[in-house]
């Protein structure tokens, strides 16, 4: 049949119809074409040579019978121009006889191969790209955007001996913005805002309300409930004049610079701030504290009207004082023993009999009050000065000044070096590792995504972060087990898990 083309130099593809009357093979059809295209063309385009140099390939020919009639399809590859194939094709259409059989052909199409070529190629470029996108290019084209990262972030500061994360004009100027953790300072730092100071965590420490009580506080919190649990401690410990808020659901650390800006030019007065969840959702501060107050008035009404109740019950007298003259002395008498603190020099005998100072003692204060001093001995039994109460008792319980509460010593721990070493590497990176129990790293994430990210991996050993330490970060990595976090702060946990242990940076 001649040499075979090789596939790769197939340019087109020729696909002509034939209908025979009389049953054939197909030696009978190839025979057919070449008997009668002998000799009509040049030799340049003859089927024979075209074979023999390998500028056609082999005759492919499917065919079948039925009532006496062959038919089918006849396919020849070609690595010829245009116009020879063209010319080859037309000249396919010529054979009207296959042995005894009278026979037609007729062109269905020429397919261009390097059609396919051309798909395959771009299906091919296409998956390069997207493997380069995800390798090569986030590498090279962020650079620029990990140097502006990693120098923002060796700007933030710490503040006070809490080591508070700030950005560099804080104490430069007048105004502060308060946001809840380090990640949003350094969030804030990469659109040009650098007068941040941040909370971290929920509850807000006495140290850093001294430092922002002689600035212009605005409070930019999260979209969530952490958000509203900060709004409503500011408005117990510390002063804010604006508030802004995050879209509902999102964090100051996840924020583009658009909505930054957005957010931060919306800010409102404190009173016009708007909770986002729980029960006072979609109400404003002055709203929230007008419903705050009728309760606060109802406790001080109880509390008072107890308080009256316990002056008006009688006390339990065993005689009756006559004079009026001593009753009022003896209560200008108690009212003075309970302003005045004395110290017992030494101790008191437990006689019945009345003490010889007792008597000077009411002379004194009788001489004070403008009273004179009965001549007649008291008909109040002597009882009355035992019934005082005990100055040692209340010293004794009265709390002296160099009884401190004893500092807490942060407690060091040893991590095995490649624990040391992951520390080290996402430290001011915002980054999250997560190691298995044979010491190697099975996933790696931003901080912001981290929660998300541990849906990906199976079973953990130890996760490091450069983040805060949250109750729903534990829970998942519990479910993960995950044994122990080691993270930059630890937030507001109420419950830990029992075998996970939790690690900050300042004990390492």
């Amino acid at each position: 049949m001649g040499a075979k083309t090789d596939a790769s130099t197939t340019k087109y593809e020729i696909k002509a119809s034939f209908e025979i009357d009389g049953v054939v093979e197909k030696p009978d059809i190839i025979g057919g074409i070449y008997g009668q295209t002998d000799g009509l063309l040049s030799e340049n385009l003859d089927i024979r040579e075209l074979q023999k140099t390998g500028r056609i390939g082999r005759i492919s020919v499917e065919l079948s019978s039925k009532k006496g009639k062959t038919t089918g399809r006849i396919i020849i590859p070609s690595s010829l121009s245009r116009m020879e194939t063209a010319i080859l094709a037309a000249t396919l259409e010529t054979v009207d006889r296959v042995g005894p059989c009278s026979c037609s052909v007729k062109l269905e199409e020429i397919i261009d191969v390097r059609v396919s070529k051309r798909q395959t190629i771009v299906d091919r470029a296409s998956e390069i790209i997207r493997e380069w996108d995800q390798n090569v290019s986030p590498f090279s084209s962020s650079i620029s955007m990990e140097i502006k990262k990693s120098s923002k972030s060796s700007q933030v500061v710490s503040l006070g001996d809490e080591g508070f994360s700030a950005g560099p004009g804080f104490e430069k100027q007048k105004k502060t913005i308060l946001v809840e953790g380090r990640a949003d300072v350094i969030n804030l730092l990469k659109f040009g805002v650098d007068n941040t100071v941040a909370v971290n965590g929920t509850s807000i420490p006495p140290q850093l309300i001294g430092l922002i009580a002689k600035k212009t506080v605005t409070a930019f919190l999260d979209g969530d409930r952490g958000g509203d649990l900060i709004l409503k401690e500011l408005l117990q410990v510390s002063h804010v004049e604006f508030v802004a808020r995050a879209p509902k659901g999102k964090e100051v650390e996840d924020l583009n610079e658009a909505e930054t800006k957005k957010s931060l030019k919306e800010a409102v007065p404190l009173e016009k701030a708007v909770f986002l969840t729980g029960r006072d959702a979609d109400i404003t501060v002055k709203e929230f504290l007008d419903k705050s107050k009728p309760q606060k008035k109802r406790l001080k009404k109880f509390s008072l009207s107890k308080r009256e109740t316990e002056v008006k019950k009688p006390k339990p007298t065993t005689k009756k004082v006559t004079p009026a003259k001593t009753v009022k002395t003896e209560t200008v008498v108690k009212d003075i023993e309970q302003k005045v603190i004395r110290k017992p020099s030494t101790t008191r005998p437990t006689s019945t009999t009345r003490r010889p100072s007792q008597a000077s003692t009411r002379t004194r204060y009788d001489s004070r009050s403008g009273s004179r001093p009965s001549s007649r001995p008291s008909s109040r039994p002597s009882s009355r000065s035992g019934s005082r109460p005990s100055t040692r008792a209340y010293d004794r319980d009265r709390p002296t000044t160099s009884q401190r509460p004893p500092r807490r010593e942060i407690r060091k721990v040893e991590l095995p070096e490649y624990l040391t070493n992951a520390v080290k590497e996402v430290k001011t990176k915002l980054e999250a590792i997560v190691f298995d129990e044979k010491q190697k790293e099975i996933l790696r994430s931003s901080a912001a995504k981290i929660f998300e990210s541990l849906e990906k991996i199976e079973k953990g050993s130890t996760l490091v972060i450069d983040g805060i330490i949250t109750q729903r970060l534990l829970d998942r990595s519990n479910g993960k087990g995950i044994k122990t976090v080691i993270g930059a702060r630890k937030g507001e946990i109420s419950k830990k898990p029992t075998n996970l242990k939790i690690i900050e940076f300042k004990q390492i």
